[in-house]
């Protein structure tokens, strides 16, 4: 199947399908992409001078190699398994042994997940929103422990006769073991939950599934749903603060929250640009964003999290420099 004809598959699929999907890997990465390139366009003729025509030539052979795997027929298909009229949160479980195919074939338009508006509403937000609410409470709680930290009340082991005083001067490293801390943090949620197949006969395992992450597979650019909402983020903020808070030394256990809390920030607002940002040619941005785009459209069971090790039957995303 040459590039010719899966541009025609997707008009014979339909406008609003797969036409956005196709757009992103042929442009991924390329200093040009921008919202003027929503439209699938045949590559110019042969000999035409274009922007980066090397990198554009590995994107269509990235793109070639995914998508040659997909018949029309099965979109057509898994297209028509659900209502798109209809909100899908309640659809999804009905798909049982199929949904698992079904969600990981990406479509690029909004995804209605409720009926009720205030529910719909709850599960969208802006990227500036995680900064906006986030970083103040970063800022207060780093100037809260340092300050505490400094008064020299702070030990570890202190009911035993080797207890060690926590120093304001290693607040730096404990913020630091923090934000290490949330990267695996994220990995062990993304590896075992997000990327969990749910058994085709549980009707609310499917559901839940969908509602955490497989909503953001089956729609990767829906702009409203990259990052994660404050709201519903701060069930799981509050309670790794006071999971780390019972464990540690209240102050030792804060430094190393606050510290965990801006790692979660920094990951949302790099996940986002990801997703909408074109970074320069040869630095470690744009091996991310080939080592994402293979994560979404082609290996989407590998964890995406470069810093730890991928499952030893992965096979191995080679070639992530595009």
């Amino acid at each position: 199947m040459d590039r010719d004809m899966i541009c025609r598959s997707f008009t014979v699929i339909g406008s609003h399908v797969y036409q956005g999907v196709a757009q992103h890997l042929y442009f991924l990465g390329l200093e040009t992409l921008s919202r003027r390139h929503r439209s699938v366009s045949l590559p110019p003729p042969a000999g035409q001078n274009t922007i980066s025509q090397k990198g554009q030539a590995k994107v269509i052979s990235l793109s070639h190699k995914v998508m040659t795997e997909i018949t029309v027929a099965s979109l057509l298909f898994l297209q028509d398994l659900v209502d798109w009229r209809k909100p899908l949160a309640w659809q999804v479980g009905h798909l049982g042994e199929k949904y698992d195919t079904w969600v990981h074939q990406p479509v690029d338009r909004p995804i209605r997940l409720f009926g009720n508006e205030f529910l719909e509403a709850s599960t969208k937000t802006s990227w500036y929103m995680v900064p906006a609410v986030w970083m103040p409470l970063v800022f207060y709680l780093s100037w809260y422990c340092y300050t505490t930290l400094a008064l020299e009340t702070t030990r570890l082991f202190a009911s035993t006769d080797y207890s060690i005083l926590v120093h304001k001067y290693s607040f730096p490293l404990i913020f630091i073991m923090g934000m290490v801390m949330w990267t695996f943090i994220e990995y062990c949620i993304h590896r075992f939950v997000f990327h969990m197949r749910p058994p085709a006969h549980y009707y609310y395992l499917i559901t839940i599934h969908f509602l955490l992450h497989g909503q953001h597979h089956k729609s990767p650019y829906d702009g409203s749903r990259l990052v994660f909402p404050p709201g519903l983020a701060s069930v799981v903020v509050g309670s790794f603060y006071l999971l780390l808070t019972k464990a540690f030394p209240e102050t030792l256990g804060v430094s190393l929250f606050v510290g965990g809390l801006f790692g979660y920030v920094v990951y949302d607002m790099i996940h986002y640009y990801l997703h909408y940002g074109s970074p320069q040619r040869n630095t470690y941005l744009y091996s991310l964003k080939a080592y994402h785009v293979k994560h979404h459209f082609e290996h989407q069971r590998i964890p995406n999290s470069p810093p730890w090790p991928r499952p030893k039957s992965s096979p191995r995303m080679s070639g992530t420099r595009l």
